[in-house]
């Protein structure tokens, strides 16, 4: 498992990229077609599908502030991990956010509220995202620090509460995300603002990269012919 975060300055990436939540269910059918379903996951399983349509493979292809082609580092960063072997971080750009925890006139933000749950002597709030107002998922890897309001009031790291996990679980509750661990029972509402990576590893242990012309190259994108795109999936991780 490591903490290095999938590159993200590559400039050939298509414009389509697909995301996709998979749950794992037993359905067992009776000959009468009565179902009986067992939900075997508490959180979904995401995947990302990535095509990039054109990888440069020359000093033309240097992104600022790098020492290496696009294609060199792609490369490179599939290799390190070899293959599906080691986790990382992907950070979505149109999901990698909770919060904000506050807004106007100090009323808080309860599409940003954090669940409150005891054991019967402490209390705890689990970092999670809200989809919808209808599912809570659980965060296992935050990027940069938690800003947390209890009932408007902000709240001190290390005063107020302390963060653990990921894992959280006593009888009758448990989360596989970070959380807060109250020193005294907060009042609530509790609302936070962060943000966070999603913990992926590559799906498939090869990967083609495909050349379609002089020193350009692509990866399942629009000149492909048969190459396969890059695909990430969730890592659950063993809660500590």
């Amino acid at each position: 498992m490591s903490n290095v975060v999938y590159p993200s300055n590559f400039r050939g990436l298509a414009f389509t990229v697909t995301k996709t939540a998979k749950f794992n269910t037993i359905v067992s059918t009776s000959p009468a077609f009565v179902e009986s379903r067992v939900v075997q996951s508490q959180n979904p399983n995401w995947s990302w599908t990535l095509r990039y349509d054109v990888l440069g493979n020359n000093s033309r292809w240097i992104a600022y502030g790098e020492s290496y082609a696009d294609l060199q580092r792609l490369q490179g960063f599939y290799l390190a991990r070899q293959g599906r072997f080691d986790s990382f971080l992907f950070d979505d750009p149109d999901d990698d956010f909770v919060g904000p925890a506050m807004l106007s006139a100090g009323v808080p933000n309860l599409q940003a509220q954090l669940q409150v749950v005891t054991d019967g002597t402490m209390y705890y709030s689990p970092l999670q995202r809200n989809m919808g107002g209808q599912f809570y998922e659980d965060v296992t890897d935050i990027n940069g620090g938690v800003i947390v309001f209890d009932n408007s009031v902000l709240k001190v790291n290390g005063v107020d509460y302390n963060i653990f996990g990921p894992g959280l679980a006593f009888p009758g509750y448990s989360s596989a995300g970070m959380y807060l661990k109250w020193v005294s029972p907060p009042t609530g509402p509790v609302t936070a603002q962060f943000l966070f990576f999603f913990r992926v590893r590559f799906d498939s242990d090869t990967q083609d990269f495909e050349k379609f012309v002089q020193s350009l190259f692509t990866i399942g994108g629009s000149e492909a012919q048969d190459s396969n795109s890059i695909k990430l999936v969730s890592a659950r991780i063993t809660s500590l």
